[in-house]
């Protein structure tokens, strides 16, 4: 290309001194990160280990977890202990939450390259300038500021900031109330397992936007590449590990989740629940399939926008015009990127190979928490609605699926990338564009359908409600002195006046059958 010029602009052209520009990234080495990583991660799993060691010497010791201890008046004794393992989780993650606050974040950078010619096209770039772009979380939010995007900074703000000392702050409320107010301690405790994982939306955006930018590459004339630093490394342990230490901490009420499921109408949560579960099922797979093999970023450089007055680039050099000359070389062609899940994955799987361990962080983020679990709960929803159908135990599952479902992140996925794409909107002046794609919509439904099967089998395998006194006056559920809610012979318990062979086929001690007791009268 630079001949081309040279050669274009006639003999009296002065020859340009060669101007090398190192093309390299700021922030920690490659070396340096995977070091600082290695031993944040096996720092977490030695603190997390002798925590467990800790709760079986408890135990062995019968040093028994403490129990916040409720008055008859409420709705029974409520077990809200926690577990060493889940305090040592929590606190090694606190730990590395300002560390991944103030670290650098990712540098990225991007350059045109014509040997004696180049073009840096990343902000602050120019002719023989390509600085490369170096953020941290909290400079993010300043820049953010800074360039008017105010609804990009709000949601860091939000997401990486609120969120985190929310969870602090009910821990220590639900802790305070523990004795005194057990109702109001278990909402705390659901609340904060239930935002636990929101704390992390923007990092899932961050590894998909590597692999854009990366994918920009085509040496030597497209120069593109992008790392996630120390505190992607710091961050993404501080969430994982939060929200997995929150469900450590029992608050003892585990059908705290059936009010929403028991609005829903009846006519779904009964006979059809099987049924429904199925259909909503199969729309599930169909939707979750196309969300993750068609792309969801997308990452454009409308050369159009580098050339001045909007951007660095000069219209032309010694009286060439440059930008038929990147458009004969298939520039704007190359500068164009796309991703879906799918190929994230498989790529990650590469990078690993080379030897990146924030790669395999992200690995375990993207193919455990958003695919791995969210799939998971769904196949244990639909086992719990055949269960359902046949009569039969739907407890252990149904406290599986909602704990599941506060670990899956494919919600939280689609919602960074939404802030994503919204703080990579400063960088439009300097005509970097990322925007979402189809994929993103299709996840959506997915996730929706996600919803609403999980609520529909909630709300058909709910406990019944308790019998009133009056009900026990009138001699209903009176069997071996205790009192039986319930199922079983179409839904209404023998009174103690039935034929012994009744009342030997209602069994109250079966250990399949989900009807509670209401102790002896």
């Amino acid at each position: 290309a630079a001949q081309v010029l040279a050669s274009a602009a006639g003999p009296t052209v002065v020859r340009r001194a060669p101007t090398m520009v190192d093309f390299q990234l700021d922030g920690n080495s490659e070396a340096d990160i995977n070091a600082v990583a290695t031993k944040c991660l096996l720092g977490v799993a030695v603190v997390v280990a002798l925590g467990l060691a800790l709760d079986v010497l408890r135990a062995r010791w019968r040093l028994e977890p403490e129990v916040a201890k409720v008055s008859n008046d409420d709705s029974g004794a409520r077990d809200m202990s926690i577990s060493i393992w889940a305090i040592s989780l929590l606190l090694a993650s606190y730990a590395l939450l300002v560390p991944g606050l103030c670290s650098v974040l990712f540098s990225f950078n991007v350059m045109l390259d014509f040997g004696l010619l180049q073009f840096g096209l990343g902000p602050g770039g120019g002719l023989d300038k390509a600085p490369a772009t170096t953020e941290s979380m909290v400079g993010l939010v300043h820049l953010l500021r800074s360039t008017d995007c105010s609804l990009g900074a709000t949601a860091v703000v939000l997401y990486a900031m609120v969120v985190p000392g929310l969870k602090v702050f009910l821990l220590l409320l639900g802790e305070l109330l523990r004795r005194r107010h057990a109702v109001a301690s278990s909402l705390c405790i659901h609340l904060v397992q239930s935002i636990s994982k929101w704390a992390c939306p923007d990092m899932f955006a961050y590894i998909l936007l590597t692999y854009l930018v990366r994918g920009l590459n085509h040496p030597r004339m497209l120069q593109a590449d992008m790392r996630l630093d120390l505190g992607f490394t710091c961050f993404s342990i501080f969430c994982v590990g939060s929200t997995v230490a929150s469900l450590g901490i029992r608050s003892g009420d585990e059908a705290s989740g059936f009010g929403l499921g028991r609005r829903l109408p009846k006519c779904l949560l009964a006979d059809r629940i099987l049924l429904l579960t199925v259909v909503l099922s199969v729309a599930f797979a169909a939707a979750f399939w196309v969300g993750v093999t068609i792309p969801v970023m997308s990452l454009r450089l409308q050369l159009h926008d580098l050339f001045a007055p909007k951007g660095p680039l000069p219209t032309e050099i010694m009286g060439i015009p440059i930008e038929p000359v990147l458009e004969n070389l298939q520039v704007p062609e190359k500068a164009n990127a796309d991703v879906s899940l799918l190929v994230a994955l498989g790529t990650l799987v590469s990078w690993i190979q080379q030897g990146e361990i924030n790669s395999f962080i992200a690995l375990i983020m993207l193919a455990g928490f958003v695919v791995s679990l969210t799939l998971l709960d769904m196949a244990v929803l639909v086992a719990a609605a055949v269960r359902h159908s046949c009569g039969r135990s739907t407890g252990a599952l149904v406290a599986l699926a909602t704990t599941l479902r506060k670990l899956a992140m494919l919600d939280v996925l689609i919602m960074g990338i939404v802030v994503v794409t919204l703080c990579m909107s400063m960088y439009q002046k300097d005509g970097i564009f990322v925007s979402m794609r189809s994929g993103v919509a299709a996840l959506v439904c997915a996730e929706l359908l996600h919803y609403v099967t999980y609520y529909a089998v909630l709300g058909a395998c709910q406990p019944q409600p308790q019998q009133s006194p009056r009900a026990i006056e009138d001699g209903e559920g009176n069997v071996d002195g205790r009192l039986c809610l319930g199922h079983g012979l179409g839904g209404r318990v023998p009174s103690a006046s039935a034929p012994m062979s009744q009342l030997e086929e209602f069994d109250c001690h079966s250990q399949d059958s989900s009807t509670p007791m209401l102790g002896p009268l």
